[in-house]
């Protein structure tokens, strides 16, 4: 009697010793991370009058606390070939649609889109797993300066009619403050090999022509621009863990 009831007391001991023991859940860490970054771009409002689909690449650096708050800086620099607004030098065009050289002969250059963008960024970053709390959804927020323009390139400079001082009056050369926001996965590998954020980019803009007038059109332009877009994002980081000590880990019974 006496050693059944030492054999249940020790399976119930055994039994619960099993169900309390610690299971690691991760950490909250803090990092640093250098981010290049990658958006395919869709413009729309005033922007989209302007140009098609364009592209910017960039980088920055992004703060993550171990309270999962996000904040950091971003410059992005922007191309495209779509241009709808594509008559902007008719007027310096003759008779067969060609602009003249220095020796009467058709003279060549290209229209582009060109721009960049300067921004600080703060967001929370929502855990969607115990075993690895620094990846989640992420929200940001922010706010910066934002440049845009007609990139006109003349092939060996040698159009009288666009010399550098000339283009400015066609090249619709605009500036502003913008808005920013950005919703995604964003991914902190425990090995820190595979560290990345994908996801949705959306900006408001409210931007000026800072040449105030257009040659083509013989008329001030000073009013406000509104130029927003929205685009799909992909960023690499590279991770610069500030926390690394074990005692930081969290852990839950089991």
């Amino acid at each position: 009697m006496n050693r059944t009831l030492l054999i249940i007391l020790f399976a119930l001991a055994a039994g619960q010793l099993h169900a309390q023991q610690k299971v690691w859940v991760g950490k909250n860490s803090k990092i640093f991370n250098f981010e290049f970054h990658y958006t395919y771009v869709m413009p729309g409002g005033d922007f989209s009058s302007r140009f098609g689909d364009f592209h910017g690449i960039g980088g920055g650096g992004l703060m993550k606390t171990t309270h999962n708050i996000l904040y950091g800086v971003e410059g992005s620099y922007y191309f495209g070939s779509e241009i709808k607004e594509n008559n902007i030098l008719n007027n310096l065009s003759n008779g067969g649609g060609n602009i003249s050289s220095n020796s009467g002969s058709p003279g060549g250059f290209t229209l582009n889109m060109r721009g960049f963008n300067v921004l600080a960024k703060t967001g929370y970053l929502i855990p969607v797993s115990h075993k690895n709390r620094n990846s989640g959804i992420v929200i940001m927020l922010g706010g910066g300066l934002v440049m845009h323009k007609i990139n006109i390139s003349v092939q060996n400079d040698n159009i009288p009619a666009l010399t550098e001082a000339k283009i400015k009056g066609y090249d619709r050369y605009s500036s502003g403050w913008a808005a920013k926001e950005f919703i995604g996965y964003f991914h902190q590998s425990e090995n820190k090999r595979y560290n990345f954020y994908v996801g949705l980019d959306l900006m408001q803009a409210v931007t000026f022509n800072r040449r105030k007038y257009n040659y083509d059109q013989m008329q001030y332009d000073t009013g406000s621009h509104n130029d927003n877009y929205w685009g799909i994002r992909l960023a690499w980081m590279i991770p610069v863990y500030i926390n690394t000590k074990t005692s930081d880990d969290e852990f839950i019974f089991k």
